[in-house]
């Protein structure tokens, strides 16, 4: 008799009875109950849908062998203890043999057995057959369909480690993959899922996983890439992910080193998605924007705005800036001039521009974005909330930044004691920060270097600590954003630095687009016998009105990147 809180009692023992939230029925299984569905609404071929999706659950879950071991311990624990006599002590469900068939047929007429001697009905009966029947056609139907399967795994295994390895695995190689997995399974007795998970371990700590081996046999300069390994590279440069299946397909008819083949498929790879890769770990990188998400220098009760949502945004305007001028072959000086950048609802509000998205999800492109003061690298937040120390902002780490990212200057450390500026622009007294920094250059020890690049970061003074457009500073003094370039020049603002990058500073620009972009092509330091490839990047540039493609186009036909360097090549110093 069941009640509404769903007890059980038994109606011989007088009220006597015990909630269903305990015994038998909290094993863990799975029972159909779509009879109606199926023969009311299902059509035939979608009834054979649902009776595979059914099997396929029984394959993953090894549910039947699981509820049948659950019934064995059950009938031996709990009361009325159906099978605590002896002649039931063979069955155990801790047993690794409990489902075999010799064990189940013996525990099928055992368990009939017992049932008649007590008088169990005809129905009872067939109810016990039909249960050990049923249980043990799908045990052995799951048993014939893991094993047909372990094959399919062990052939898919080695599909892995050649995309594990990035090459196609030698005899021997697979040998020893096959020699582990049946060792694991028939001398350490483990199941066919903790034997594939041990090889795949085996495959991932392998070091031909974690590294590109580029260095050619000792004795030689120089030996071409494999089909495998240019694939890889090529991939590593503009993904830095993985081959694709076309990438592999064209390795596999050794036609990848061709260099109609190279540039339509870099072309390709440019027009791809994936290309954002390049954007985060190159471009990350070379402008010291890759890891931004952890930047906490920002005073957050000073800057409220900063939130984490911002701080996320200001590092994916970048990146999908340069996603953009590579899928759409755009001139590289528009990392410089760009007058367009791409904002969500959070970067918009920021940056004072008329909201066009609807969420922090919705990132659009903002033409003429120089009206709000953005546009190009130059402008983005980013670049100028980590080059400033939190409550004030720092001409000194902006300009070098210009200087050594952008220029590719080298300058050298600063000498030790230097003193420090006040934290907080508050503090400043009467005086403005510029006023500071002229005074800081009039040391001989520190004009030397200050000459070279205090004027950029003057020039970012309209745009406070976490690259808010500002017309005072935070003592409440009117921001003076002109500057003295190395030169002579003189400018104000953004407007003028870009003028004065495009009239005197261009080529270095490009110059070190190309150093950069070519050192992280090749994943190594540059020499002085790569100088000639370096000219006919710049080269490359200019006559195709500065586009993007070229370059790669230029990297990716070169001998430097066809070939492996030897370690005769090795000893060639690096060039500056």
């Amino acid at each position: 008799v069941l009640y509404a809180r769903a007890p059980y009692f038994d109606p011989k023992a007088a009220g006597q009875g015990r909630l269903l939230t305990a015994g038998f029925h909290l094993m863990q299984g799975y029972f159909r109950d779509d009879q109606p569905l199926c023969e009311l609404v299902l059509t035939e071929s979608e009834r054979q849908e649902l009776d595979e999706l059914w099997r396929e659950l029984d394959f993953v879950t090894l549910a039947p062998l699981r509820q049948y071991k659950d019934f064995i311990f059950f009938e031996r624990a709990e009361p009325p203890r159906y099978m605590v006599d002896e002649r039931f002590d063979f069955a155990r469900a801790e047993d690794k043999d409990a489902v075999s068939p010799t064990k189940m047929k013996r525990l099928h007429a055992e368990y009939r057995e017992k049932a008649q001697s007590i008088g169990a009905s005809e129905l009872a009966l067939s109810a016990i057959d039909s249960y050990f029947d049923e249980m043990e056609q799908t045990i052995r139907r799951v048993e014939r369909d893991r094993a047909a399967a372990e094959l399919t795994h062990l052939a898919e295994l080695n599909n892995f480690a050649r995309r594990a390895f990035r090459r196609p695995l030698s005899e021997r190689e697979l040998g020893d993959l096959r020699g582990f997995y049946q060792h694991q399974r028939e001398d350490e007795g483990l199941s066919h899922e903790d034997a594939l998970r041990d090889t795949l371990t085996r495959i991932l700590l392998s070091p031909h996983f974690s590294y590109r081996f580029d260095l050619a046999p000792a004795g030689t300069v120089e030996a071409p890439l494999t089909q495998w390994e240019l694939a890889s590279r090529l991939s590593f440069f503009l993904w830095s992910s993985l081959p694709d299946a076309e990438l592999w397909a064209h390795a596999e008819r050794g036609e990848l080193s061709r260099p109609d083949v190279l540039v339509q498929q870099a072309r390709r790879m440019m027009r791809d998605h994936r290309i954002r890769g390049l954007a985060e770990e190159f471009a990350g990188n070379w402008l010291d924007i890759r890891r931004f998400t952890e930047h906490n220098a920002v005073d957050r009760e000073r800057f409220s705005s900063f939130t984490n949502d911002l701080r996320e945004a200001l590092y994916e305007e970048p990146v999908r800036f340069f996603t953009d001028l590579v899928q759409t072959n755009r001139s590289v000086t528009d990392l410089l001039y760009g007058s367009h950048t791409f904002v969500n609802l959070v970067l918009a509000r920021h940056y004072g521009i008329p909201a066009t998205s609807r969420s922090n999800d919705d990132w659009v492109r903002i033409d003429h974005a120089d009206h709000y003061g953005r546009g190009s690298l130059l402008t983005m937040g980013g670049f100028l909330t980590k080059n400033a120390p939190g409550l004030r902002t720092s001409p000194v780490k902006r300009g070098y930044w210009v200087v050594r990212r952008l220029l590719g200057e080298n300058i050298p450390a600063p000498p030790p004691n230097v003193p420090e500026l006040p934290k907080d622009e508050a503090a400043l007294g009467d005086l403005t920060l510029p006023q500071l920094l002229a005074r800081h250059r009039e040391h001989a020890a520190c004009a030397g270097c200050h000459q070279r690049f205090d004027s950029f970061g003057l020039a970012f003074e309209g745009y406070g600590p976490v690259g808010e457009r500002r017309e005072k500073d935070l003592g409440g003094k009117p921001v003076d954003a002109a500057a003295v370039y190395p030169d002579g020049s003189k400018g104000v603002g953004v407007a003028g630095l870009r003028q004065y990058l495009h009239s005197q500073r261009e080529h270095e620009f490009c110059g070190n687009l190309c150093r950069k972009l070519l050192s992280f092509a090749l994943n190594r330091s540059l020499m002085p016998s790569d100088k000639n490839l370096l000219d006919a990047m710049q080269a490359r540039l200019a006559a195709d009105d500065y586009r993007w493609d070229g370059l790669v186009e230029t990297i990716v036909t070169s001998r430097q990147f066809l070939n492996r360097r030897g370690t005769d090549a090795s000893q060639e110093n690096s060039a500056p």
